[in-house]
């Protein structure tokens, strides 16, 4: 079945009380249901299929060049699709969004301070000198890997509330936090991108986040970081069922394959 989950039977559905219910906000699509309980998180679809682009796009990330990402298992919610994630923090760990970051420090939106800057390279310094300045963290390799990632997923809702940085308040140091929140990617918008209209015409209708509507500019910008072993990601991606989140993938990673395969990596 396109778009959704097939093989069904071997799909776990988790039934979850609603006192695990968090109402998270801060995504630019709105705000989400979640749960939490027992050290997870479990997601359920809102607008599509985000539970399988999750699933699709960590297994990317596992066959990459980037160290910490976050892994989503695909499965159901109280019998609704979603997805469920482990939580990546420690006990004296805490995420903190660049968007936090900003507004802690000077206020305001962080995405309207960088509208304001004529290029794309001027907003990327903004946000990367803002960074280091407060932190000591060079964040540029991290945010060049996502942005490439993002391009080739087409993930339309990276934003600065889902890019962050990691705070150990026992060591009173700072590191980037894992890749995560890939849902909203791989055309899982049904409402934007009808399964009736055929594919190149959805993805040429693709609107990226932060520093650029276009992806690919974005990650041309930042020197395109993420590097994939196909031939690793391949025998994983031949398991899985159709749906036209991996017809997407498959689709994109055709597209990029002489700019991001690297079958030398290894985990």
């Amino acid at each position: 079945m396109l778009g959704g989950c097939s093989m069904e039977k071997m799909i776990k559905d988790y039934n979850l009380s609603p006192e695990a219910m968090i109402m998270v906000s801060g995504s630019s699509i709105g705000t989400q249901k979640k749960y939490y309980a027992k050290g997870y998180w479990y997601k359920q679809n809102k607008i599509g299929y985000e539970g399988t682009a999750e699933y699709l796009a960590s297994k990317v990330l596992f066959c990459s060049n980037v160290q910490e990402f976050v892994v989503y298992e695909r499965c159901k919610i109280n019998g609704k699709d979603g997805c469920r994630s482990a939580n990546f923090l420690s006990e004296k760990e805490s995420f903190i969004s660049l968007q936090r970051l900003y507004d802690t420090y000077h206020g305001g939106q962080l995405s309207e301070r960088v509208r304001v800057l004529d290029s794309i390279k001027d907003r990327i310094d903004f946000v990367t000198d803002f960074v280091f300045h407060t932190t000591g963290l060079d964040i540029k390799e991290q945010i060049g890997k996502i942005a490439t990632f993002d391009m080739l997923i087409l993930n339309t809702d990276r934003h600065f509330n889902n890019i962050g940085i990691v705070a150990d308040a026992l060591h009173d140091r700072y590191k980037n936090a894992p890749v995560f929140d890939n849902g909203n990617a791989l055309l899982s918008n049904m409402g934007e991108f009808p399964l009736d209209i055929a594919m190149e015409d959805n993805i040429n209708k693709v609107v990226g986040q932060p520093f650029a509507a276009n992806l690919e500019r974005q990650a041309m910008e930042l020197g395109y970081g993420l590097k994939v072993n196909y031939a690793e990601l391949q025998k994983i991606l031949q398991k899985e069922p159709d749906s036209r989140a991996l017809e997407t993938l498959q689709f994109q990673l055709r597209k990029y394959e002489s700019l991001l395969k690297d079958d030398s990596l290894c985990r």
